[in-house]
């Protein structure tokens, strides 16, 4: 068992957090922490970028972009004048299966900001002026996006590994269609997608529960979109069937970056916990784990070197990463493919499995120090279905994960004749 120099009774449960439905399909979650004078919201919302129709791709990231640039009622300077003044901060983004918000604010400013909040998600004017101004910010990025190794190799894979699937579009979508989308597209795709079925929202700081509640009741609970229509499922994906290799030609580049990878187990399933322990041996633990000792520290051919799990509801990837000067990179999918065929074959040693379970139970509180940390962690909470006692569980889960777990998962999950392997740089040597 593992040793923990703190109780899990610190840790938010169900004695802590209060959850409350509302009638408009929302759900409220919060935990006070009475010593900070400020509350911290974190929240997510249909629509995602999942939902756009073919030949609008990049519209969920255009529309959100656009949330903040004015209301109905304030123009772009009123509202982040409201803003400021309440010393307050808010941001939205599109991801894969929603839109997702984050705020912080003063204990009293809630009731305000919550109301302007609703107002910014329900009440957006679209502005003219801004939509020009936007619709040049977003063109730029992808044009840099254009020439970044990483991103480009990062989209590459997601192109060979999801084919069909909606996960394989980026966020932001492609130019040539970015320029044809319209104020009306946006105005369109929000009416009909975005609205208070399917919100989560976390608020968590210096708030009891009931105020939380009562300022939550008079504003976001009471938003409604009657015609809200229900975000399309997401179609199943392929499995991979041999090794998939890509390459995006960027002349004059001085790194290549490499992105190899498989399927990751689901999130909400029950290889997911040996998976991120045995993750943070593979590549996170200490210099970026067994591939960042071989690859980077003791063969010096990267620049960086890691691995990553993905987490969320819909289909994601056990990826590892690396940054390599061009003439290095055949040398470096070879190691990191040796790497991988010990995980995948060998049980990991007693101490790195300790070492990785204490790192990962003594992250659990620092993650939630802040109210954000725990505004999120609520979040997941929700977004995975999981117990409100669930936080103070993780540290015994990890306990009970063994080697053989770990190399069970490998295993199963990386099948070396069975993988994506993109890359972006110069021409291939």
């Amino acid at each position: 068992m593992t040793e923990m120099s703190f109780s899990t009774v610190s840790l938010p449960g169900p004695d802590d957090i209060t959850r409350q439905s509302f009638a408009n399909g929302s759900v409220l979650l919060t935990r006070p922490n009475m010593s900070s004078p400020a509350v911290a919201i974190r929240a997510y919302l249909p629509p995602g970028t999942s939902a756009e129709r073919p030949g609008k791709y990049g519209t969920a990231n255009f529309m959100t972009s656009m949330l903040t640039a004015g209301t109905q009622r304030l123009t772009f300077r009123e509202l982040h004048n409201q803003i400021e003044t309440m010393g307050a901060s808010f941001s939205i983004g599109s991801g894969g299966l929603a839109t997702s918000f984050a705020g912080q604010c003063l204990r009293e400013d809630l009731p305000r900001f919550l109301a302007l909040i609703r107002e910014i998600l329900s009440e957006p004017a679209f502005p003219d002026k801004q939509f020009q101004r936007v619709k040049i910010q977003l063109l730029t990025t992808l044009a840099i996006q254009a020439q970044d190794t990483a991103e480009m190799a990062d989209q590459a894979f997601d192109r060979a590994i999801y084919r069909d699937h909606p996960y394989a579009i980026p966020d932001l979508g492609f130019a040539p269609i970015l320029q044809l989308i319209t104020r009306e597209d946006l105005q369109e795709f929000h009416q009909r997608l975005m609205g208070p079925k399917g919100m989560v929202v976390a608020i968590c700081g210096g708030v009891q529960p009931e105020e939380a509640l009562e300022a939550y009741a008079q504003t976001l609970g009471a938003y409604e979109n009657p015609n809200q229509q229900p975000q399309p499922d997401l179609p199943p994906v392929e499995p991979l069937r041999g090794i998939v290799r890509k390459h995006v030609l960027l002349e004059e580049k001085s790194q290549t970056d490499l992105v190899l990878g498989t399927f990751a187990p689901k999130t909400i399933g029950p290889d997911y916990l040996a998976a991120q322990l045995g993750n943070e041996i593979l590549g996170q633990f200490g210099m970026m784990g067994r591939i960042g000792e071989a690859v980077r520290e003791k063969a010096g051919l990267a620049y960086y070197a890691q691995s990553e799990l993905g987490s969320g509801l819909g289909p994601t990837t056990w990826q590892v990463f690396a940054g390599v000067n061009p003439k290095n990179l055949k040398k470096a999918i070879a190691l990191i493919l040796e790497e991988l065929k010990r995980f995948s074959t060998e049980l990991v040693s007693e101490e790195e499995l300790a070492d990785v379970r204490s790192a990962l139970v003594g992250r659990l509180p620092l993650s939630l120090e802040t109210n954000a940390g725990t505004a999120s962690a609520l979040l997941n909470l929700e977004r995975y279905q999981r117990d409100l006692d669930y936080i103070r569980q993780l540290p015994g889960k990890f306990a009970a994960v063994t080697r053989e777990d770990i190399l069970r998962v490998a295993q199963t999950y990386w099948q070396l004749d069975n993988l994506v392997i993109a890359s972006a740089g110069v021409a291939l040597s």
